[in-house]
Order: structure tokens, then sequence, then C-alpha cells
């Protein structure tokens, strides 16, 4: 399951991680990352971003926000500064809600033989300024030394490992950063700052642009997984028309020798009521090698391959992947498959791979009490396929709507397409997160270890909490009720909401990644994310999120054309 759990990561991660400093410019040789942020401020008064706005501003996304604010902050004190000081934390996390909320520009970097450098400029009021400055003190134990910058008189404190943390304040800006390696970059910005006011460029119309050189950010990141092979990615966002638009170019230091063969959907198999679908072409060219899926000699991802979603109950995916000879592909599968991934499952408690040869089935035993995945042979007029189900396939009289396999099949570059509804998916994805193994397991709270529903969790919190504290007492949730009531909050804001994302390929070193979405991630996206920001897993399974059967909202985006609406689309279904 590396590729499912990855997957999502890896894309936000991308999406999340880049800059608008120019190509060229001072500091390019040593920043591997970079990026310009509008600052939510400035987007609140922006029209354009009403609906996210209405969505942050719940009480369950202020929570979560505070949670993943405090844990960074947290981490913050113990990594960079190596504080041991219990106050590090309360005076670090003030100075991550300025870093949100103010127009800000990005880099990290350094030399190859060193830690990983930052810097950053923010565009903040006096008081927020002599904040940070107070700030800094209380997290080092020591004052600051005081030194001249391109005019500008700044602070330093020795830190960590012999590295230094500075900030600078430069007429409306505070330039804060750890370690020297980006001094080049620092006398840029103050001489722009001196000369325009300001270090880079007003973003207009983008409200985000990066540029991350994931070859040379790898040195930083030993850890990271590595999903895809590792290309820079320059990464633009705008919001329009109420929705986020993300144009992002990814640019190998090599050809790629992807392949292209003419679209051929299994359209026996891939029916309505769909409230997603995925159809992509060879992306095992551009996956590490090291993918356990690469050792299977039918890899799916080599060829085509489908992956789509009912609306009518939450176990409703399957996902599909031509092949040559179907019964000897199973064959295979099944004998390589069981020997590259039963141990890794058996060591985690995923359960096994068990193949049945009289069903010429590979099912997945042991996973979960009420899920079996299985491979088959589909049952399928238009090519031989093998299918995977969560749960079992059936053949439905309606067919999926032309409309949408016509977003791609005309053309020749498309390497992945895939269109969802995101609030409904949301929700299979909340239910299916609990049961495969994309999350980390936590333990259930004490009061709720015998409860599969998460919303009778959180009322047994919220009981025990009210019981046992005192009136005077701030009720602390735990995290993971936090990171549910989240998920639970946003999902009806985005039950009429499409995600279309499509990734071309623009040249032979080149992607083209273009995304319309509510809310700037896809719904796998958004629960992994999630969790990985607060820090917590899957509390197990939640049957109260079987979904009631959902609107559909049609087929997608027209490529060069802002995305139907609900209403525009619903007849095409």
């Amino acid at each position: 399951m590396r590729f499912l759990k990855t997957l999502g990561l890896g894309l936000a991660a991308a999406l999340a991680a880049c800059s608008n400093t120019p190509c060229g410019a001072a500091g390019d040789d040593i920043a591997a990352a970079s990026w310009h942020f509008a600052g939510g401020a400035d987007l609140a008064n922006n029209t354009n971003f009403d609906n996210i706005k209405k969505t942050l501003t719940l009480a369950p996304s202020l929570d979560f926000r505070n949670l993943a604010l405090t844990r960074f902050s947290g981490w913050l004190g113990k990594s960079i500064f190596l504080t041991t000081n219990g106050g590090a934390e309360a005076a670090l996390r003030p100075l991550l809600d300025d870093a949100l909320s103010a127009e800000s520009v990005w880099a990290v970097g350094g030399a190859s033989n060193g830690p990983l450098n930052f810097m950053v400029a923010l565009r903040l009021n006096e008081a927020r300024a002599q904040a940070w400055q107070a700030a800094l003190p209380k997290v080092t134990g020591v004052p600051g030394q005081s030194f001249q910058a391109q005019g500008f008189t700044g602070q330093q404190w020795k830190i960590a490992g012999g590295q230094s943390f500075w900030l600078v304040r430069a007429k409306d800006w505070l330039l804060a950063g750890g370690g020297d390696d980006l001094r080049a970059l620092q006398t840029q910005y103050l001489q722009q700052i001196s000369q325009k006011g300001r270090p880079a460029p007003v973003l207009n119309p983008s409200w985000l642009e990066a540029d991350v050189d994931w070859p040379r950010l790898a040195h930083w990141l030993p850890n990271f997984p590595r999903l895809f092979q590792l290309a820079r990615t320059k990464i633009t966002f705008t919001a329009p028309d109420q929705s986020l638009f993300m144009s992002a170019k990814v640019i190998y230091p090599k050809p790629v020798p992807w392949k292209f063969e003419p679209w051929r959907i299994p359209t026996r198999i891939v029916r309505d009521p769909l409230i997603s679908f995925t159809a992509g072409q060879d992306i095992a060219a551009f996956l590490d090698p090291g993918e356990p899926l690469a050792k299977l000699t039918d890899n799916p991802l080599n060829g085509e391959f489908f992956v789509w979603a009912l609306g009518e109950m939450g176990l409703q995916s399957y996902g599909a992947w031509r092949v040559a000879d179907a019964t000897n592909s199973i064959q295979r599968v099944a004998a390589e498959a069981t020997n590259i991934f039963n141990p890794a499952f058996k060591q985690n408690n995923w359960g096994e791979l068990r193949w049945q040869p009289e069903r010429k089935t590979l099912l997945w035993a042991n996973l979960c009490p009420i899920l079996f995945p299985m491979l088959q042979i589909a049952p399928e007029t238009n090519g031989q396929y093998l299918v995977v189900s969560c749960f079992p396939l059936e053949l439905r009289n309606k067919p999926a709507p032309e409309a949408l396999f016509q977003q791609f099949t005309s053309r020749t570059n498309v390497v992945y397409y895939d269109w969802e509804g995101t609030g409904n998916r949301l929700e299979q994805w909340r239910l299916l997160s609990g049961m495969l193994p994309v999350l980390p397991r936590v333990q259930m709270l004490p009061g709720a270890a015998n409860s599969t529903n998460r919303s009778t969790a959180a009322r047994s919190v919220t009981s025990s909490a009210s019981t046992n504290n005192s009136a005077t007492q701030p009720r602390v949730r735990p995290p993971i009720i936090v990171v549910e009531n989240w998920l639970s909050g946003v999902t009806p804001m985005l039950r009429d909401h499409d995600t279309v994302t499509e990734i071309t390929r623009t040249g032979p070193a080149e992607l083209t990644v273009v995304r319309r979405s509510p809310f700037a991630v896809t719904s796998l996206e958004l629960v992994l994310l999630s969790h990985w920001l607060s820090g917590t897993g899957s509390p197990g399974i939640n049957p109260s999120l079987l979904p009631p059967p959902a609107r559909m909202s049609g087929p997608g985006i027209n490529p060069g054309n802002p995305a139907p609406s609900h209403d525009q689309t619903r007849g095409q279904r």
C-alpha cells in the first residue's frame, strides 16, 4: 500500500512546498525551493475566496488549525532551536499565525555539505514585528547580538550545531532566517526593499507561486517517500470564479520514455452512478524504480488503468487495467504479489494475500471485518482486464456519460485524468481510510474502545470532559476527534463541487499539471494531509459514514474552459 499511502501526500507536498524567486537571481545556486504567498489577510478581502472563507471559519476548522499549528510550533522548538524551554512552544505559536496571515516570500536550501537553511520575508506591522523580536530571546534563552545588513539593523542568535538564527526589520518587512548559506538572497531581498519597498513583485492574479528543485531538496529529506522520479516543479495558484486553479510544470533532468496507447475504456464495468473516475497511461514511466509495483511483471501502471467509485455506498470503489491474456496475467500477479507484499502485510498486521485457484481470485484476507478486496478477471467485452474491487462488482444498466470520456480520449498526450465529486468522495475516503492501510492505526479512547462509530467516540470524549473537568478548565479534545470533526465539517461544504486534475506530456522531459477544485486538494489528499498535519492516524471503521445516494455533478472540466456548474451538468447524467 505504499503507492496509496504516498500518492496523496506526494501530491499535497508538491502543491504546498514551492516560489516566485526569479530564475537566475542571486542565491539560486543554493536555494533549492522558494515560494511567494499573498497571505491569508489579503485573501480574506478577495471575493473569489468567499467559499473557502466559509469553510475555513467553521468552528471545527479553527480547532483543526490550532491543533496543527500548536503541534508544528512544538516541532520547531525541538528540531530547529533544540530547546527544552517549556515556554518555547507558547512563544512560537503566535508567530505561525503571522506566517499564515501575512504576505510572505520564502526560500530553503544551503550548501550541499551542510544543514538545510531557510529564510522568510514577512510583511508585518510594527506591533507584530516587535512580537517576533521579543519572542526569540524567550525561545533561545539568551539575548540576540546586533548586526548591520544593507543599512538595516538586525539581531542574531547562535543555535544548535553552530548555526545562527537572525531577524532584520526593513521598512514594512521582517526578514527571518536560520543558517548563513542564504545570505546572498538576504542581501537581494533587502536591496529590493530599499529600492522598491518589497522583496518581490506583487502577486497578480496568482495568490501563490512556487519553485521546488526536488533533486536538490532530496539531499535534506533522505526519509521522504520517493513515489515519483524527482523533478523540478513550478506551480502557480489562482482563484477564478469561486474555485481554485492550479497550473504546474514538472521538468525532469532527462527525457522520460513514456509510451502512449489508444484509449480503450472498459465501458461494460464502468457504469453510472459515478462520483469519481480516473484514467492513467503508463504512469510507471514517472515512478521511482524502487516502487513495489514495479516488481510485478503485469504492473498495472505500465499501460492503461482506470479507477472509479459509485455513489450508492462507501465501499463501491474499483480499479481495472488492460492485459493481453487475463488468465495468465492473474496467475502471474497472484504468484508474484504474495511473495512481494505478504511479508510487509504480516509485519504490519494488514492481513495477507491469498490465491484462490478455483475462483481465479486473489483475495486480501484478514484486512478488515467488513472489507475483502479482491482481484479477478473483469467481465468485460471491450478487451481483457483485471479488476480490483472493494465491494462485489455489479453490472449496471446505465452507461457512464460519454462526455466524461471525451475529456481525454481524443488526445494522445494525456498521462492522467481524474474527476471526482469532492464532498461525496471525501465521505467515502473517510470511511475507507479506517479500513485500508493508508493511515496508521491509533488506539481508541477509553470509553470508546468498543465502539466503531467516531461520532459516538466524540460524544464519549465530550461527556467525559464535562464530567471530570471543572468549569474553569478549557475542554481539550483529543487530536483524532478534532481531525474527524474538521473533516465532517468540511464535507457538506464540498458536496456540490468537483475536483478535476489533468496531467499531460508537453515535452520529452516535461509534464503539465492543471487542477480546478474547491479546496486545492482532492478528497484523498485532504484526508491524508489532515492526519499528517495533526500527527494522528485512523481510529478504525465508522459505519455512520456510509453515504446516501449521491447527487451527480458532471463529467469534469473541458480543457481550456471553466468547469461546468452543478446545474449545467446535471442533465448530462
